[in-house]
């Protein structure tokens, strides 16, 4: 059909054509693509979860630094200030008054002053920032409360007055603590505000981060989605349009594909087995027309066979009815001249007139018998035949003969089957007449047996004749074929081919046992027959006399 063409360089055995060329030239496959595409994506959103966790771990470091550092470093700042707040004021108003009651202030600040110094000690100790203002405060406190508070309340307790220097002394040190303070409380503040600072820039930067990423993730869904229609999906619609054309008819339609490597292979496979296809389709179309051409030709034949048949028939017809007359009339007038002039001819001439009216005789035999053996499956009519009566029929036919020989004729019982009953008498008449003629030197015995084996019953009829020798095996069941002269045993030899047409017209076969045992004498011969026989099958279309019932002088033996 012209598409039978296959690429040189392609696969006999996978249709796809190997790829040519360098890495670089070479197309990449769809696995290779997917899995760049996957490791880009993978590589892009590892990336943006690696910033994001850093940027969260900076915001959570922040908020730590704030409310676990600063916040309460600054607490404890203004907790201690106001703890040595108290203490001065309690001190000052128990050196102005006198009043032990004036002390209770600084005994309140001694009490949350210890409290206040262990966390700013732990403060100091975590924010190294931070540790050497903590440390200065708690410096200017301690010297507050050893040169100024202790000493006063000394003098204060033992009567004495508090003097001009020790006041000055106080407010240096007081200062000193309050500068302390302001240091640290500034500290503390500009880390504050530092780490709200980096406490907003962390959080803008995961709002950005996760924007971004949300922006990230919707463009490589759609360039995935891009990437599978432009890989995947619009080569297998393209694939899909292709193979419809191939199946709506068109086997010439090429399969041609752009598409990633393993859709391509795809694609030539399916092309390459569309070739075989259209091959495969030409040489059925090719055998189709050879045998549609020996088709009509078997039906000429067959034509000229049934005519070339019916020609047989009006031959037998003509045989039977025309070339008999003569025949007669020869058998006829030999016979007259026989017996009017039987004694009064040389005895050459009554050999001559007896030659003739055997002669004429045999010829009707002859000729009689090839019309029954012609008209052996022209009708179908069968029906149910009970095979002991048949038999029973053939030994009534064969009474005469059986008194001769004095011949034993013991059979088993028979079974009933579809058939034609004057055929199958025929045979019973044939065998058992056969084997009376080919008898021993002691009376004749005969046996008719049968067994089943599977679907079809296996007849035989033994005998104790002269038997018959294995290489003849075939030779007996051929029509004239004789293993004996005609002056030793008479007959036409189409007894046993008889047999056999009619054993096969009932869809069985015939056969000689050769099997048996040597050292018996006589001849076994075997025959089957189906159990069950389509009786709906149809006549044939010629129809003719039906074959006469066997009789004693009609019957034919084969001469074996």
């Amino acid at each position: 059909m012209g598409n039978d063409h296959v690429n040189p360089h392609t696969d006999s055995r996978t249709g796809a054509t190997p790829v040519t060329g360098g890495p670089l030239t070479r197309p990449w496959s769809l696995r290779r693509r997917v899995t760049v595409l996957l490791i880009a994506v993978g590589v892009v959103l590892i990336a943006s979860v690696a910033t994001i966790v850093f940027t969260a771990l900076q915001a959570r470091e922040a908020v730590v630094r704030q409310v676990e550092q600063l916040t309460p470093a600054q607490s404890a700042v203004h907790q201690a200030m106001a703890a040595y707040y108290n203490q001065d004021n309690g001190v000052r108003s128990y050196a102005a008054t006198g009043v032990l009651d004036s002390l209770d202030p600084y005994e309140q600040g001694l009490r949350t002053l210890p409290e206040s110094r262990q966390q700013l000690e732990s403060v100091a100790g975590d924010n190294p920032e931070i540790d050497s203002d903590l440390e200065a405060l708690l410096a200017a406190g301690e010297a507050w409360n050893t040169d100024f508070a202790e000493p006063v309340l000394d003098k204060l307790r033992t009567g004495e007055q508090l003097t001009p220097a020790d006041s000055q002394l106080g407010e240096e040190r007081f200062s000193e603590l309050r500068e302390a303070s302001r240091t640290a409380q500034g500290r503390i503040t500009a880390e504050l505000v530092e780490a709200e600072q980096d406490l907003a820039e962390s959080t803008q930067q995961l709002a950005a981060l996760l924007i971004l990423i949300g922006i990230v993730i919707v463009v490589l869904c759609g360039f995935l989605w891009v990437m599978l229609q432009h890989w995947v999906l619009r080569p297998l619609d393209e694939l899909g349009r292709h193979l419809q054309q191939v199946s709506d008819g068109y086997y010439a339609h090429r399969i041609e594909l752009e598409a990633p490597p393993e859709i391509e292979r795809v694609g030539r496979n399916v092309d390459a087995m569309r070739e075989r296809i259209v091959h495969d389709l030409d040489e059925v179309g090719t055998a189709r027309r050879t045998l549609q051409e020996q088709s009509e030709l078997l039906e000429r034949q067959t034509e000229e066979l049934r005519r070339s048949n019916l020609e047989l028939e009006q031959f037998a017809y003509v045989a039977s009815h025309d070339l008999q007359e003569p025949l007669r009339k020869v058998a006829s007038f030999c016979q007259l001249l026989q017996r009017r002039y039987q004694g009064q001819l040389d005895e050459r001439a009554d050999s001559y007139i007896d030659f003739a009216v055997e002669g004429a005789k045999r010829m009707q035999t002859l000729i009689n018998d090839l019309l029954a053996f012609s008209r052996v499956g022209r009708t179908k009519n069968f029906t149910t035949v009970d095979l002991n009566e048949a038999l029973g029929n053939a030994l009534h036919s064969l009474g005469s003969a059986l008194e001769e020989a004095e011949a034993v004729v013991t059979g088993d019982e028979l079974p009933v089957l579809q058939g034609d009953k004057t055929l199958l008498t025929q045979v019973f008449f044939n065998l058992i007449g056969n084997a009376i003629k080919f008898r021993g030197d002691e009376p004749s015995r005969v046996h008719i047996g049968v067994r089943q084996e599977g679907a079809e019953w296996v007849f035989f009829c033994a005998d104790n004749g002269i038997g018959i020798e294995p290489q003849y095996a075939e030779r007996i069941f051929v029509i004239f074929q004789r293993l004996h002269t005609r002056d030793k045993y008479g007959g036409t030899g189409i007894g046993l081919a008889m047999c056999k047409k009619i054993v096969e017209f009932h869809g069985g076969r015939i056969w000689l046992d050769s099997d048996s045992d040597p050292d018996e004498p006589g001849t076994r011969i075997c025959w089957s027959l189906p159990m069950d026989v389509d009786k709906d099958e149809e006549p044939a279309d010629e129809e003719s006399a039906p074959v006469p019932a066997p009789s004693e002088q009609a019957s034919a033996g084969a001469d074996s």
